[in-house]
């Protein structure tokens, strides 16, 4: 067989361009045929440089020089509260010519004035990313830089009652200011406050209610103003306040308000003196004891809502009067103040003051008191200072201090103490207890007034404080139960204390005094008419004794008084009987009268009208006896005996 040879050198040629047809293969031309960069790139794009971050409303603008990487896809942004992360990837943005992101986060919503911490990454076509382990964090705070911002808000105050706090703060007057934004939180720094409400520009105040002790003592407000864009303010300087608990001692409300006609006008007061127990509040040697501060109310004339716009601290114990400006105020708006204690107790509000002049509001009556009448039986008497803007005024009647006010009396004018007018009945009205009305007065009980205002045009003013009085008459002479004056005559001759001097207590409760410090607890062993049942005497002698309940006895003619005993059910009482006799004169009697038995225990002090008996000229005194008559239902009857009441009447 015949076979071709082929020339050594021509075989070393071909196996040059085979291997040149793979290089092409594996690599490609130099010109004319596009690389593959999946083959070529083995780097990752080189980290972001030229980071800024400036803060805006509620946002952060992120910028940074573009990468030049020709595969270059993107960039990756990361976010995080704290410079050492973690960081959460929170956009992904295509390449630009000057990249930059408006972090604005539209879900959470950034916090003016809280820092927050970026990264910045790129990446490729490959999916490879810049080393975001290596790359330096930025820091950046939301909200606009200080000179872009509205102004801040300064002299924050706030003071706290039991029930409310009450902040208020210098008004900003710089125009495009359209209000403040409050922030409340339980921290003692302003990063974890929370918006709690907003209020106008011109009122420069708030009174925050929404708060509880039971969740927290002590709060923290700061305040922001915000303009027609809603961009707020840096943060006030962050101010504390802890809740009270309170005490008995309310002060009564400022007075004798008066505005100025300034273009900032003047409001100013007087302030108040006692509590509304009677207390004082000043005396001569602290006549500033126990008040902090005024909060000072305004309201457009139109509607009457008022607002809180000042906190005024007490002035010290050299002034008996205090002011506030109102800033870019006006006089004919509505005015008035409320007193408050160091312990958290607010006064009522004061009366209203104003400078105009279709306003007519009256002032609220003060220093009315009430005092038992001497001229008629049953009666009490009132008295009240004249009261600005009022032509009369309203009467109102309570049968407790705190509620159940009854309008008993109207268009009535100012009452003083050498006034003829006396109260000596329940209201015609009395709707809480029908059975009363119209009903006279009766004696050892309380009963509370208020007194309001009316102006020429029919309106009318807060009711004053309340008074409390008992009823009295010409002259009232009083024997104590509790007196230990008394003789006891045992019908069984037992050894057993049959008498006890008891006051309220866990034991017996809701006892009260008409007048004197107790009652005394009668306890006999037998019961039966005078004569077979146990007796109790007052007086120290035998039956005829020489010491008697003395009442005035005229030189001639006659005395004759009503009266009254008073006295506690028992739950086992039965039935007593009250005899009084002329000189321990047996055939003198003057009066003989059988008290109910009850069998409700607390039920409260009972109540009796015994009838009238007749003290002529030269007589020494009366005995009295009480006798139980009959038992209760637990077989005896007992009696808590307060007293009796003697009223003359002409």
């Amino acid at each position: 067989m015949w076979k071709k040879v082929v020339p050594r050198k021509t075989g070393r040629n071909i196996m040059a361009v085979a291997l040149l047809l793979m290089l092409f293969t594996l690599f490609g031309c130099t010109t004319g045929v596009k690389k593959d960069a999946g083959l070529t790139d083995f780097e990752a794009p080189g980290i972001p440089q030229n980071v800024t971050a400036i803060g805006k409303e509620r946002a952060i603008l992120v910028n940074w020089s573009a990468n030049t990487e020709p595969d270059l896809v993107g960039y990756r942004l990361y976010r995080s509260n704290s410079s050492g992360g973690p960081f959460t990837l929170i956009a992904t943005i295509g390449t630009q010519p000057a990249p930059s992101y408006l972090d604005n986060d539209q879900q959470n919503g950034l916090v003016n004035d809280q820092y927050y911490f970026y990264k910045i990454s790129a990446f490729d076509t490959q999916g490879k990313e810049s080393d975001l382990s290596r790359t330096n964090s930025i820091q950046a705070r939301a909200g606009l830089p200080a000179e872009e911002r509205p102004p801040r808000v300064v002299n924050i105050k706030a003071r706290a009652s039991m029930e409310a706090v009450y902040v208020a703060w210098d008004k900003v007057t710089t125009s495009h200011i359209k209000g403040y934004n409050i922030y409340r939180g339980l921290s003692t720094s302003a990063g974890g406050v929370q918006w709690v409400s907003s209020v106008p520009q011109d009122t420069p105040g708030f009174v925050d209610t929404s708060i509880s002790k039971s969740s927290a003592e002590q709060y923290t407000y700061i305040i922001r103003t915000f303009n027609e864009n809603y961009t707020e303010s840096e943060n006030s300087d962050p101010v504390q306040v802890t809740l009270r608990s309170g005490d008995d001692t309310i002060p009564t409300s400022p007075y004798g308000l008066a505005v100025s006609m300034d273009t900032d006008p003047i409001i100013s007061w007087n302030k108040p003196q006692v509590n509304e127990d009677g207390s004082n509040i000043f005396s001569g040697q602290n006549p500033t004891l126990d008040i902090d501060s005024y909060l000072i109310f305004r309201a457009n004339s139109n509607d009457a809502l008022f607002a809180l716009i000042g906190i005024v601290e007490d002035n010290g114990t050299a002034n008996l009067t205090q002011t506030f400006k109102d800033v870019n105020g006006t006089p004919y708006n509505l005015f008035a103040v409320r007193a408050l204690d160091r312990n958290g107790n607010v006064s009522k509000m004061s009366s209203i003051t104003t400078q105009a002049s279709d306003a007519d509001i009256p002032a609220v009556p003060r220093n009315v008191k009430a005092w038992a009448s001497t001229a008629t039986e049953a009666g009490i008497k009132l008295a009240w200072d004249s009261a600005k803007n009022a032509v009369s005024y309203n009467v109102y009647f309570s049968t407790v201090a705190d509620g159940g006010y009854t309008k008993m009396l109207t268009s009535q004018p100012q009452w003083n103490e050498a006034s003829p007018y006396v109260i000596n009945a329940y209201p015609s009205s009395f709707n809480q207890n029908p059975d009363k009305k119209g009903q006279k007065l009766e004696f050892g009980v309380p009963y509370f007034f208020k007194v309001s205002s009316v102006s020429s045009s029919g309106k009318e003013s807060e009711l004053s404080p309340y008074v409390k009085a008992y009823p009295g008459g010409m002259f009232v002479a009083i024997l104590e139960g509790e007196n230990p004056n008394w003789e006891f005559d045992d019908v069984a001759n037992d050894n057993l204390n049959h008498f006890y001097v008891v006051y309220s207590s866990k034991d017996y409760t809701n006892i009260d005094f008409y007048s004197g410090a107790g009652a005394a607890l009668l306890v006999p062993s037998t019961v039966g008419v005078p004569g077979s049942g146990d007796q109790f005497r007052y007086g120290s002698g035998n039956l005829l004794s020489s010491d008697y309940f003395r009442l005035p006895a005229p030189s001639t003619g006659a005395y004759r008084y009503n009266v009254y005993a008073y006295y506690y059910p028992h739950p086992s009482s039965g039935n007593w009987r009250v005899s009084i006799r002329e000189d321990g004169i047996l055939s003198s009697t003057l009066l003989e009268k059988d008290l109910n038995g009850y069998n409700a225990i607390a039920k409260g002090r009972a109540s009796m009208a015994l009838g009238q008996i007749q003290i002529n000229a030269g007589v020494r005194g009366i005995d009295i006896d009480m006798t139980a008559i009959n038992a209760g239902s637990g077989g005896n009857a007992m009696v808590f005996f307060d007293c009796l009441v003697f009223v003359r009447v002409m």
